[in-house]
């Protein structure tokens, strides 16, 4: 990695310091950052793999100090060369600590140096391990004994800085939705609810590297095609079931999906890049339902990266503007009558359509012809429910979900069931989901 990192001394009371050292401080050097998913542990071969440790301490004649280069737990320094910036003035003695986050080495001053006049630097180059995506910080202390050097900590330390950035480990990419909103027109050309008011985007996705991108183990910039195997997918979920196709839209413009179900969208992306517009193309022929979607990054990694999946995220939703109603239990006894009453205050007929469910292991029977039909302008429409529900194989009932093409102020729904004999009739006036 290239990096020259300087961890510049601090005031020590009692010695002299250089006055190029007088506060802790990096300069204008900044922590390098590498890709985070980089699979750990991972060996950094970037070229200037180095720290620079300002000493700031003047050393008597032929003093001897023990000094200690201690890094965050998240770092293994393997085969370290440590070199003095002038070993005329001081020199570095063997080096311990191998194969650990921290080294620990002895100062030696010039035997005929009374005041060093330069600040002297303390250089090390190692082959790092990361072994993890934590912070690696790094310290340097010097030490009264050797073994109190080796140990760390306070006892015995007479000078100290640090602990200061050395190596983070940041995201390389993001993946993003944008919800939006597209509206299924009720007053569409082809037919109510078959195509949209504004157009059929209804959210963005945005998939790039960051702003800032980070390293590689090798000191270069990471890329999309670094990270991400070819297979990689971004899945839209949703109602597709009027879609005769669902397509990303936009400069980088992925095109169609590579399949589409009645619930899910899935885009084979690979490592392309770019914000791109989630357009819903309507089949023109069913109508489209309200619904909300959600993206997801199915992340495959290349040898060498981890990478979680991401999501779902809210990416948007499509609604309708035409009237939605709802009887929550309709039932069909022997001997009742059972029916929705449809009212229409409009200048306008408007068509409607029915569709049912019911409890799980009751199978019920529809005749498709009854489950159309318009509603006059100004007028009312009834519905006996026999004519619609003709079967079941559990009890006599269902959920009635009336959809009608026309504005929600101007729909009104009913559902009554009678009994002819007694002359009892109960009245419900039809909710409308999410507003009851």
């Amino acid at each position: 990695m290239s990096l020259n990192k300087k961890l510049l001394a601090g005031t020590i009371a009692g010695l002299l310091i250089s006055t190029t050292a007088s506060a802790v401080s990096l300069g204008n050097d900044d922590a390098r950052e590498y890709a985070r998913e980089m699979t750990k542990p991972v060996a950094i071969t970037d070229p200037a793999d180095t720290i620079e440790v300002a000493i700031g301490y003047n050393f008597s004649p032929s003093e001897v100090r023990y000094a200690r280069l201690e890094c965050s737990s998240s770092i293994t320094i393997e085969n370290p060369v440590v070199a003095s910036s002038d070993p005329a003035l001081v020199d570095v003695g063997a080096v311990n600590g191998a194969g650990t986050p921290a080294l620990f080495f002895s100062l030696t001053a010039d035997a005929a140096l009374a005041v060093p006049t330069d600040v002297v630097e303390i250089q090390l180059d190692a082959d790092n391990t990361l072994e993890s995506n934590d912070d690696v910080n790094c310290s340097f202390s010097l030490y009264d004994q050797p073994s109190q050097a080796q140990a760390g900590g306070a006892t015995g330390r007479i000078y100290t800085t640090g602990p200061l950035p050395f190596i983070t480990s940041v995201p390389s990419f993001e993946f993003e939705a944008t919800p939006g909103q597209a509206i299924a027109d009720v007053e569409a050309v082809d037919g109510a609810y078959t195509d949209f008011l504004s157009g059929g985007v209804f959210g963005e996705i945005f998939f790039d590297l960051v702003a800032n991108e980070p390293f590689k183990a090798d000191g270069t910039l990471i890329t999309m095609a670094d990270l991400f195997d070819a297979d990689t997918n971004i899945t839209i979920e949703g109602d597709f079931s009027a879609a005769a196709d669902v397509e990303f839209t936009g400069f980088r413009n992925w095109g169609p999906a590579d399949s589409v179900t009645d619930d899910a969208a899935n885009f084979i992306v690979g490592s392309n890049w770019q914000i791109d517009s989630i357009e819903y193309i309507p089949n023109l022929a069913d109508q489209i339902l309200e619904s909300t979607y959600t993206a997801t990054l199915d992340a495959v990694a290349n040898a060498g990266y981890t990478i979680a999946d991401v999501g779902p995220l809210d990416a948007g939703e499509i609604i309708r503007n035409g009237t939605q109603l709802q009887a929550p239990l309709a039932q069909l006894p022997a001997n009742w009558l059972s029916r929705v009453v449809i009212t229409n205050t409009g200048a306008l007929d408007r068509p409607y359509e029915i569709s049912v469910f019911g409890e799980t292991g009751n199978t019920i029977s529809t005749n498709a012809a009854n489950m159309t039909g318009s509603v006059p302008a100004g007028g009312t429409k009834v519905v006996d429910l026999e004519t619609v529900l003709t079967g079941f194989t559990g009890a006599p009932r269902a959920t009635i979900n009336l959809t009608v093409a026309g504005p929600n102020n101007q729909i009104q729904g009913l559902y009554q069931i009678v009994n002819p004999a007694s002359g009892s009739i109960s009245n419900h006036v039809m909710v409308r989901p999410g507003t009851n």
